[in-house]
C-alpha cells in the first residue's frame, strides 16, 4: 500500500517538528512549506521530506504547495493546516486591521490551503485544522483571536458535510498553548501545568490522518493537557 501524501503547512511553527517526526517516523510522504526558509531546510533535512518555501494565505502560494505536492508524490492525500497567528489585547485598542490579519491567519489561509488541494483529493482525503477552546469560551482580551477561530471551526463543520459523500474527513483539533521552549522563553510567568506538550497533539493529528478516524466528519477533538477554565465561584480544587 503507498504512504499518504500529505501537505504540513505552517510546519515551521512550534507544532511543526513534533508533527513532521510523528508522520513521517510512520512513512508518511510530507511536503512541508512556510515562509522562513532556512527552517524548513533544517526540518527537510532532518526528516528527509520535501519541503516548499510559500505563504498558502496567498491563492498563488496555495497553488503553489499544491502542484509541488503533486509533482513529487503524484497524488494529494491530506493536509495538516498549521497556519496561525495570535493576537491578544482590548478590542478597543484594536483597529479594524488587526481583526483583519487574525481572520487572514487563522481562517483564511485554511479556505484557500483546502481550495488549492481539494480538487486533487481523489481518493478521499483526511483534512486536520486547529483551534482553541476560546472559540467557544471567548475570555477578555481575546476577542480577534477567539472570533478568528470561532470562525475556522464553524466552517470545517460546514464543509465536512460538503466533503464527506467524496470520502474526504475533516476535522479539528481543540488545544491550548503548545509547551515549546520558545514558549517558555517568552512567558515564563505561566503555568505550563496547563500548557499540551505538542507530542501529544501529534498523535491526534496521527489518528486524524488515518483510518482509525474514519468515523470522524466535521469533528472538534479537545486536546487540552491540563488547561481548564477557573473561576472563584468554584472554589478551591480537590487535593
Amino acid at each position: 500500500m503507498t504512504a499518504p501524501a500529505l501537505i504540513v503547512t505552517g510546519a515551521t511553527g512550534g507544532l511543526g517538528p513534533a508533527v513532521v517526526s510523528r508522520l513521517a517516523g510512520r512513512g508518511d510522504r510530507l511536503l512541508l512549506t512556510g515562509r522562513d526558509k532556512a527552517r524548513l531546510a533544517e526540518l527537510g533535512k532532518e526528516y528527509d521530506v520535501e519541503t516548499l518555501a510559500t505563504d498558502v494565505s496567498d491563492p498563488a502560494g496555495a497553488r503553489e504547495a499544491a502542484e509541488a505536492a503533486l509533482a513529487a508524490f503524484g497524488r494529494i492525500d491530506g493536509l495538516v493546516h498549521l497556519v496561525g497567528g495570535f493576537r491578544a489585547g482590548p478590542y478597543f485598542l484594536m483597529d479594524p486591521a488587526a481583526y483583519e490579519g487574525m481572520l487572514r491567519d487563522n481562517f483564511l489561509s485554511a479556505v484557500t490551503a483546502t481550495q488549492a488541494l481539494l480538487p486533487h483529493l481523489t481518493d478521499g482525503g483526511r483534512l486536520v485544522y486547529f483551534s482553541t477552546p476560546l472559540a467557544d469560551e471567548p475570555m477578555p482580551a481575546l476577542s480577534a483571536y477567539a472570533a478568528s477561530k470561532a470562525a475556522l471551526v464553524a466552517w470545517v463543520r460546514s464543509i465536512a458535510h460538503e466533503l464527506k459523500r467524496g470520502g474526504v474527513h475533516a476535522n479539528v483539533v481543540s488545544m491550548t498553548m503548545a509547551d515549546t521552549p520558545q514558549k517558555r522563553q517568552e512567558r515564563p510567568d505561566l503555568n505550563t501545568d496547563h500548557m499540551v506538550a505538542p507530542e501529544l497533539v501529534a498523535r491526534v493529528v496521527a489518528f486524524l490522518t488515518s483510518a482509525e478516524s474514519d468515523g470522524l466528519y466535521g469533528s472538534v477533538v479537545p486536546v487540552l493537557g491540563r488547561f481548564e477554565f477557573t473561576s472563584e465561584l468554584s472554589g478551591r480544587p480537590p487535593r
